[in-house]
């Protein structure tokens, strides 16, 4: 893939076949090769003379230019052999991970437009989500179902709203966009339980075709169900669930509805079959389908872990009803108390109003005291802790400045921007340097966080100015990554007194302000270091 050069995105796009590249053969519609040629020749989706100019390869294109936002430069990867959607298997899923509708060649089609604003949502937008862009709505991918086989809005989301609309200008829902858990390398889970299925019922289906359906080598079912969630209450049809839950056979419970949630109290027949009947709560049957494989795929898992789960919102793919949940474990101190009182509010926009004035503050606060509960309770109510009080701080500076090594972990698993600056312009990272606190410094520089050289200059210039013994200790676990000075090149005023060990790790970009406080004794031990080219070399 082409490396985009100065303030450029790059992309890289997968294409597997499907309709978005169809063509017809004798009548019927197949997926055929060559989508980058026919990209090229679409002046909306190439600019010939700037991939010119860039030197790009022959299967790397240019969008013109959109203002604002930087340039998309994409390479167009093509999948061998290539297939329709209905014919791919959970391995052509993975192969496609591993990678990591009407045909566009046709004259009256969307698929243009379809295509051309998910390239510019995803080279000008962060959204680190799986998504699907249709009709100028950018939608999560395991939230959305197929509704229509002929008009364009050919899908719909029907329990979240879109992620992001694009009209004259663009609208991102921040508050629906999952962050990302750090800056950590994909991880791919390949491993994938196949031997899953979807049982709709209806009223009357007789119980000996729901015993041959979940015989093994099924493991897993989606049963899809009434309204609500109420099933037929048959004794012999509760009888053949009851038998495949007690062979570990876990039942995720679904709606045939498109619209809402399944409700536990209208699902309370289907009690009598077993603990294993999971609630599915609002998600569609094929995101219940992909993630009861999914998690049935994950090797030594208890029963109960995989139903736990299952019952858990993995990748925003269901609506959790959270206000019960935590309001017992919560009571135990007047943070908690405030945070299950928050929960417990209902109302429309004066509650979501007075909700987003408090959850900045509560956030805080929970993190300086280290209130892991009461943090993961905001959590759910807000996925996004990267909220700022009127000072800009966010959780991740508070717990950074008290070196809280648990509340700092967790807000890096949920995303916390780890080079947030306050309105002294202090970062987390420089907070854990300031405190000396060495755990949270090592977690910060795992997920990124990095020192500017304006930072490393001032404290430079510091460590110089007060020759603070011992301070040098926390720069390498900053990144400040130090030069080791031999004894015999040191000055004595830059020795330890004691040891007679190098006093200063010293970090490479400290600059003329630093040198400027030197002596000449200092600056020609400084000049005996194991220094790179024009770190201290230059003059003063």
């Amino acid at each position: 893939m082409a490396r985009a050069p100065g303030s450029e995105r790059q992309l890289l796009v997968v294409y597997t076949g499907g309709t978005l590249g169809m063509r017809s053969e004798r009548g019927v519609l197949v997926p055929s090769p060559g989508l980058a040629a026919v990209l090229r020749t679409l002046p909306t989706f190439h600019d010939a003379e700037c991939a010119r100019a860039l030197g790009l390869p022959d299967d790397t294109l240019v969008l013109p230019p959109a203002s604002p936002g930087p340039r998309v430069i994409y390479t167009v990867l093509q999948c061998q052999p290539l297939l329709d959607s209905s014919d791919m298997t959970i391995t052509e899923w993975v192969e496609i991970a591993q990678t990591i509708e009407v045909p566009i060649y046709a004259l009256w089609s969307d698929s243009r437009e379809n295509l051309l604003g998910a390239l510019l949502m995803a080279g000008q937008y962060v959204i680190p989500e799986v998504c699907l862009f249709i009709q100028n709505q950018l939608f999560r991918g395991n939230r959305v179902t197929k509704v229509d086989t002929r008009r364009f809005g050919a899908f719909s989301s029907p329990n979240l709203p879109p992620l992001a609309t694009m009209d004259a200008d663009v609208t991102v829902a921040q508050d629906l966009v999952r962050t990302a858990n750090g800056k950590d390398a994909l991880v791919v889970h390949s491993s994938m339980e196949r031997n899953v299925g979807i049982l709709r019922l209806y009223p009357g289906i007789p119980a000996s075709l729901v015993r041959a359906f979940l015989q093994p080598p099924l493991k897993g079912v989606v049963m899809e169900t009434f309204g609500s969630g109420n099933a037929p209450t048959k004794p012999d049809l509760l009888q053949e669930l009851q038998a495949a839950a007690e062979r570990g056979l876990i039942i995720v419970n679904c709606s045939h509805c498109l619209w809402g949630p399944v409700t536990p109290g209208y699902a309370s027949g289907l009690a009598e079959a077993g603990a294993s009947i999971v609630s599915g709560f609002d998600m569609t049957s094929e995101a219940a389908l992909a993630k009861l494989s999914f998690v049935l795929g994950q090797p030594g898992l208890s029963l109960g872990h995989r139903k736990k789960l299952l019952g858990k919102d993995l990748r925003g793919e269901m609506t959790v009803p959270v206000a019960d949940k935590h309001r017992s474990s919560l009571q135990g101190t007047v943070l908690g108390r405030s945070v299950a009182w928050l929960f417990g509010l209902s109302g429309g926009q004066e509650v979501a109003a007075l909700r987003d004035a408090m959850l900045p503050s509560l956030a805080l606060a929970a993190a300086h005291a280290s209130d892991l509960k009461a943090l993961q309770a905001l959590m759910e109510l807000d996925s996004d802790l990267c909220l700022e009080d009127c000072n800009g701080q966010t959780p991740l500076h508070v717990a950074a400045r008290r070196g809280q090594e648990g509340v700092v972990t967790m807000l890096l698993h949920r995303g916390a921007d780890v080079d947030a600056r306050d309105q002294d312009g202090l970062s987390p990272l420089l907070l854990a340097v300031r405190g000396r606190h060495q755990g949270t410094i090592g977690l910060l520089r795992m997920a990124g966080a990095c020192l500017t050289p304006q930072d490393l200059e001032d404290t430079g210039t510091e460590l110089c100015r007060q020759k603070l013994l011992g301070i040098w200790r926390w720069w390498p676990s900053c990144g400040a990554w130090g030069l080791q000075a031999q004894k015999h090149c040191l000055a004595p005023d830059l020795q330890c007194p004691a040891e007679r060990e190098p006093l200063l790790h010293l970090p490479p970009c400290l600059g003329r302000p630093a040198r400027r406080l030197m002596s000449p004794a200092q600056r020609e031990a400084l000049h005996c270091l194991a220094c790179p080219p024009g770190c201290l070399n230059d003059k003063a």
